[in-house]
């Protein structure tokens, strides 16, 4: 069960549903869901089921969404306010491998559930390609013989990416509002640092980055010479001046010794301002995630 921060419920005369009540319209629901896996349910017809039992439920705005691995998905609102989502695989039961994903697809805010604005072709195609890339699915044939394998109507899998094109077009724009004020506030992790950092069980002298013949005295290290933003480097790198040797310090199991060979600050380009979004959503996902209540139950 996933609570968001959406408003309060009410029942067709404008009276507050209760909790009770809500509860049988959760039961009701649970057993649909679990009727259309078992007959494996065409996604046309599976609506339509949804749609004429949400008419007597107007309050709990019932709707049928593609539910965790190929399976259906009810989405309900809760009396006391955020959505509840149950979600059923098609045909034979499973568990979930990843549930701090699932709870992620079950917190949709308040302008994702409302957005019903139309998707570009470009939007579907940049979602076709995450689904893709997400199940590796590398070329057209190994696609369509996935989608061969799987159960979906055609319906269904429309369903699908358009779910995933929304999701991403939210996240797009959440980003954008977020983004400079996230770079504004942490400037310094967006930094470009070119660094060399060695890691290995045994502290090593830093002297030895000048000559890297001197690595092979070690039994085992690793080396890694790159470029990256301030704030995705080792922690003890990231704010150390130019051509500072740092370390050995501990880090991870074994040491941590490095080098900051150049380091530029921080713009306000359009690279940047990505970055800083992305970094920002994360906090924002992390930050929903921890004012939910969260109960997963396996069925």
């Amino acid at each position: 069960m996933i609570r968001g921060d959406h408003g309060p419920l009410v029942t067709r005369d404008g009276g507050a549903a209760t909790i009770a009540g809500f509860a049988v319209v959760l039961a009701e629901g649970a057993e649909i869901l679990r009727a259309l896996s078992r007959r494996a349910t065409p996604l046309a017809e599976a609506g339509k089921v949804i749609e004429e039992w949400a008419g007597r439920h107007p309050g709990a705005c019932p709707r049928l969404v593609p539910g965790d691995r190929d399976g259906y998905g009810l989405r309900l609102r809760h009396p006391e306010g955020g959505v509840v989502t149950l979600s059923v695989p098609r045909g034979e039961r499973h568990r979930p491998d990843d549930p701090d994903e699932v709870a992620e697809r079950c917190l949709p805010p308040r302008e994702l559930v409302e957005d019903d604005e139309p998707l570009e072709d470009g939007d579907l195609r940049e979602a076709v390609a995450e689904l893709r890339a997400r199940r590796g699915l590398h070329d057209r044939a190994a696609t369509l013989a996935w989608l061969a394998e799987t159960p979906w109507s055609g319906e269904q899998f429309e369903a699908l990416v358009a779910g995933i094109a929304r999701r991403r077009r939210f996240r797009r724009r959440k980003q954008a509002e977020l983004g400079p004020g996230h770079l504004a506030s942490h400037r310094s992790d967006f930094d470009r640092v070119r660094a060399l950092w060695v890691t290995g069980s045994q502290p090593m002298d830093g002297e030895l980055l000048h000559c890297v013949s001197g690595l092979t005295a070690y039994e085992q290290a690793v080396v890694t010479v790159g470029e990256r933003w301030a704030g995705e480097l080792p922690a003890p790198l990231r704010h150390a001046g130019l051509d500072a040797l740092v370390g050995p310090v501990p880090y991870g199991d074994g040491y941590l010794t490095g080098v900051v060979l150049d380091r530029r600050a921080a713009r306000d380009d359009p690279e940047t301002l990505a970055a800083a979004g992305e970094a920002a959503f994360g906090e924002w996902l992390v930050a929903r995630r921890r004012r939910a209540s969260v109960e997963c139950h396996w069925i």
